[in-house]
């Protein structure tokens, strides 16, 4: 199943959309969704990835605070790049971290965050109160593995590891013949 999902979603000659006949009603809370665009510039020699323009697009229902909603996403888009291209604990054989602490563990900052761009759809969820839907978790979803796969679209290489340091993306630059 794993191959299946990974060829249809991911292979840039075989991909496919899966469809399903039987689906999943919400009765009483609908679900949020939300997606992510990317556009990147990849330097091979230097493995490292600067984010052009990213836009994630969210239907939460009707926003109750827009200017609020908007900030919650930047949040998370934020910290959805820091899944993707820095942030990752390093343990010892014995499972201690070996970098616990802010100047080792890197979080983007300000400096490393490109324009972060939002829009809403505002479908109205009659089960939710006012009828909006959530929005805390879900901004942070998308963004890596639409960073991973602007990557697989610029370059053919598909990386399956979090996050792309510029170590793993050399590696994987030189495995596939670019360097």
């Amino acid at each position: 199943m794993e191959t299946l999902a990974s060829t249809a979603f991911y292979s840039l000659e075989r991909s496919e959309h899966i469809t399903a006949e039987v689906t999943s009603q919400c009765k009483s809370n609908s679900f949020s969704s939300g997606c992510c665009f990317a556009e990147i510039e990849v330097d091979m020699p230097l493995g490292t990835i600067e984010i052009k323009e990213i836009l994630n697009v969210h239907d939460s229902g009707m926003l109750m605070n827009p200017k609020l909603a908007q900030a919650q996403v930047h949040g998370g888009m934020s910290m959805g790049l820091g899944y993707g291209l820095s942030e990752e604990f390093i343990y010892d054989e014995k499972g201690k971290p070996l970098n616990d602490n802010l100047l080792d563990y890197k979080i983007p900052t300000a400096l490393d965050t490109p324009k972060l761009n939002v829009k809403f759809i505002q479908l109205e969820d009659p089960t939710g109160p006012y009828g909006n839907k959530s929005l805390g978790e879900p901004p942070a979803i998308p963004v890596a593995p639409a960073v991973r796969n602007a990557l697989l679209h610029a370059t053919g290489v598909a990386m399956d590891t979090i996050p792309m340091t510029p170590q793993r993306l050399i590696e994987a630059f030189k495995e596939k013949g670019l360097i």
